[in-house]
């Protein structure tokens, strides 16, 4: 119990955070890491309680900060606040009880992709591997590589660092007020520096475009526009492809009908040509 009490302080000190960031930047900084190491910390040796301590501690973070932002848009809307909380709560049981049919239907047809180390095109358990794979590495594991001393100690020291780098643009913008330090923020440099290292990350490209044209050029110069239908079109557009998703997962991804094949294109290549699905060349 000591521990679940704990994990609730956590997810409190961490939505005030990650809420006054998100509020002023669109940022939603990702504090599961911050919850497993605390958590293998406390309790060393148990990656099953791991896992629970980061869905208490992170998780919680994570739909706090959807609720908040469905608030938002019903305030930008003119929706009373009481109404976007029913329709919330509604949501939260229906979505339960679909989410639950959803994995249901979905492990039991496509157990052996979920399985597979790299899935396919369409399915992949890596999220799930990856949880589980994180829970075994701090909760059973942390203390033996990440305490000082030991093999990966700067991992954990990088938690202090990161509390240590916005203080020289805080103190340069006390003594210079007008070049600019105070729009310098360090946690969002830092974690797309670590980000831009792995994966695909040619998505990136595109939303630079979008914030350049949505937050800077129609802000500035189509401000009539953009107060009016700019969280209004966000709005649309994400509930759209949650719907996108869901359905093409249902009818087309094999979820409960037969899987189908998507034609080869432009933008969905052959790979059997040898060329990633974000046109990244590879040697064959």
């Amino acid at each position: 119990m000591w521990g679940l009490a704990v994990a609730f302080i956590l997810a409190v000190v961490l939505i005030l955070i990650t809420g006054f960031m998100y509020a002023v930047t669109g940022f939603r900084f990702p504090t599961t890491i911050v919850a497993q190491v605390i958590g293998g910390f406390m309790i060393p040796g148990r990656p099953i309680a791991n896992m629970y301590f980061t869905m208490f501690g992170a998780n919680t973070v994570t739909q706090s900060l959807a609720l908040l932002y469905d608030l938002r848009i019903g305030q930008y809307l003119k929706v009373p606040p009481k109404a976007v909380f029913i329709g919330q709560c509604v949501g939260c049981v229906i979505g339960a009880i679909v989410h639950y049919a959803m994995n249901e239907v979905i492990i039991s047809n496509q157990r052996v992709i979920l399985l597979d180390n790299n899935g396919d095109t369409q399915w992949s358990g890596q999220n799930i591997q990856s949880f589980n794979t994180k829970a075994l590495t701090w909760g059973a594991l942390g203390a033996q590589l990440f305490s000082p001393g030991k093999t990966y100690e700067w991992v954990t020291y990088s938690f202090g660092l990161g509390l240590v780098f916005p203080l020289p643009f805080y103190f340069l913008h006390k003594f210079f007020p007008k070049i600019g330090f105070n729009m310098i923020n360090t946690g969002i440099i830092c974690w797309y520096l670590g980000n831009l290292t792995v994966g695909i990350n040619s998505s990136i490209f595109v939303r630079i475009i979008l914030g350049f044209t949505f937050q800077y050029f129609l802000r500035k110069y189509r401000s009539e526009w953009f107060n009016r239908y700019n969280y209004l079109l966000a709005a649309g557009l994400d509930s759209g492809t949650n719907l996108a998703v869901f359905f093409v997962t249902l009818l087309v991804g094999g979820a409960v009908m037969k899987k189908v094949t998507m034609p080869f294109w432009t933008l969905n290549p052959d790979p059997a040509s040898g060329v990633f699905t974000d046109y990244c060349y590879k040697k064959v």
